[in-house]
């Protein structure tokens, strides 16, 4: 297996830390977001990473790549044993990439977009609400910690990361202390400078 990754990238980060769980080997290809290779962009059809090579079959989105490795691998705690909490899981970690992520983002530029649509008050207590009844080492904790650990670097003060953390901090913070997500976290101080250059 090969997997196409930018050190940086909170997404790609979600695979190789599942990978390093699942103790399984592949070739890493680093790649420059800002000068793609062109071998990388004739096989990728979003041009984003990660992106999985497995012979001659490619995937790409992370949750998508995930999914795929832990059954590949029968990894047996990727979800909750019960459907309905399974399919909970599925949909927080849908929510929080569609909701969460990108309100943190706009934050950066102004806190009072979070105080001017509390829409995602709702979007949170239905996480906090999921992740009570999950484990931090699942498919969940992988795909949340790594953008948790970088909201707690770049604005630990945002009035959204104070409500996660009071609504399911001991989930999330849990999930950033897995071995395999702190070994493959870059440079704070790097990865800090570029999302406040690029979002802040």
């Amino acid at each position: 297996m090969r997997l196409y990754f930018a050190p940086g990238c909170p997404y790609a980060q979600r695979t190789r830390a599942l990978l390093a769980a699942l103790n399984e080997a592949f070739d890493a290809v680093e790649i420059d977001l800002s000068n793609k290779p062109p071998e990388f962009l004739a096989k990728s059809p979003t041009g984003a990473v990660p992106m999985l090579e497995d012979g001659d079959f490619v995937l790409f989105e992370s949750a998508v790549v995930n999914e795929y490795l832990a059954e590949k691998f029968a990894w047996k705690d990727a979800y909750a044993p019960d459907v309905k909490q399974r399919a909970r899981e599925r949909l927080a970690m849908r929510r929080f990439d569609d909701v969460l992520v990108p309100l943190f983002f706009r934050a950066l530029k102004d806190d009072g977009a979070v105080e001017a649509n509390k829409s995602w008050e709702k979007e949170l207590a239905y996480f906090a609400d999921v992740v009570r009844e999950s484990k931090p080492r699942s498919l969940l904790g992988f795909h949340v910690a790594t953008h948790w650990v970088r909201m707690k670097w770049v604005k630990p003060s945002s009035p959204l990361v104070m409500a996660m953390q009071r609504a399911a901090g001991t989930f999330l913070d849990a999930a950033a202390a897995l071995p395999e997500v702190v070994h493959t976290l870059p440079d704070r101080e790097a990865t800090t400078k570029a999302i406040l250059t690029r979002f802040g």
